[in-house]
């Protein structure tokens, strides 16, 4: 069973600029325990914004759920892009155990790619989206295999040099799994079960596969809201099945950003600012929120899993928070969600992240 332990990760925080209903930095520095009326605060904010489940939990506790009828704590939801960070943290487990390694180009194993600048891309590339492979998934997912199916997909910048989120980093890293790591006859889906899930108590209750049965390493998973809410508390303060400590996994390379976007690890959101003279458009860096930050102002240490409708799980490992929220894709602000959450106020600048 997973228990928090003393919180191990510490961020650099980012220069924030102090406003009248913003924080300061310092403030996040201790924890600060959640007032119900902010919870509920949030919670209509949520549910104005299509929101359909919410879990707020603190210190491994429950404090807080709202369900529209039909949902609750136990009912399943697709996480979409969501699934992406239990693969990054698959692919931290498999580097402790020396079977994979973050700067190993992808090549060694794609051989198909040895014949063209592919041949450069890292599995840290791939799996923090700035490998340059096309990120249009019309071949991908036309494909009865979506794994080998990203394997031809184009390059479009060189690798390292720009952000593109997408399916395809992924569904190739999905594919070096296939053919570098799983035993003869294992699944790729068999394979994240008995490094991950089952040591971890992680429950799927479903997966979307492509036509020949492959799970969709970018998007394919279906959680309930308790068991993502578990998958948060482990990336906050994980005891791992092997009593090795969170930090041999090489967690902490999760969540650092790179030069192609400092707001974006491995397979995880950063709440960190753009640099002011980013050539490339905001819509690229950051196409699950809607604007230049997660939550400007807000506490320097939050991450973020993200998926497509809207569905997000937060954790702030200096708080102790971990908040799962479902919907169905109506427009919606993180940091209008969370400052309302955190500081009992609307964000005062909502409007433009």
């Amino acid at each position: 069973m997973i228990r928090l332990l003393a919180l191990f990760l510490l961020f650099p925080a980012p220069g924030f600029a102090a406003t009248k209903t913003v924080p300061a930095p310092s403030i996040w520095a201790k924890p600060i325990p959640l007032v119900p009326a902010n919870c509920a605060l949030a919670a209509a904010y949520s549910r104005e914004h299509g929101g359909e489940a919410l879990r707020i939990e603190q210190n491994g506790r429950a404090i807080y759920e709202d369900y529209l009828p039909g949902f609750s704590a136990q009912t399943p939801h697709k996480i979409y892009s969501g699934t992406k960070t239990f693969f990054a943290v698959t692919a931290m487990i498999l580097v402790n155990k020396g079977l994979l390694r973050l700067d190993e180009k992808a090549s060694d194993t794609l051989t198909e790619w040895k014949k063209d600048a592919r041949r450069s891309i890292t599995i840290d590339e791939l799996l923090s989206q700035t490998s340059g492979l096309d990120p249009n998934t019309e071949r991908l997912e036309a494909s009865p295999d979506q794994l080998a199916a990203a394997v031809n997909q184009r390059l479009i910048d060189p690798p390292g040099t720009r952000f593109h989120y997408g399916a395809a980093g992924y569904q190739a890293f999905g594919e070096i799994l296939r053919r570098k790591i799983c035993r003869k006859g294992q699944s790729v889906e068999s394979l994240v079960k008995d490094t991950l899930l089952d040591p971890y108590d992680l429950d799927v209750a479903d997966w979307v596969r492509d036509k020949s049965g492959n799970v969709l390493i970018h998007a394919g998973m279906l959680l309930t809201p308790e068991v993502w809410a578990k998958f948060g508390n482990l990336l906050m303060a994980p005891v791992p099945a092997t009593g090795s400590h969170p930090r041999a996994l090489g967690y902490a390379a999760m969540l650092q950003g790179h030069k192609a976007n400092p707001a974006y690890g491995i397979g995880i959101w950063l709440n960190a600012p753009q640099k002011p003279h980013h050539k490339q458009p905001l819509r690229d860096l950051l196409p699950a929120m809607d604007g230049d930050q997660l939550y400007p102002g807000g506490p320097p240490d939050l991450i973020a899993a993200m998926g497509t409708g809207k569905e997000r799980l937060y954790v702030i490992p200096s708080q102790g928070i971990v908040v799962v929220r479902y919907s169905y894709g109506a427009p919606y602000s993180d940091g209008e969600f969370l400052s309302r959450l955190l500081t009992g106020k609307p964000h005062p600048d909502a409007h433009t992240h």
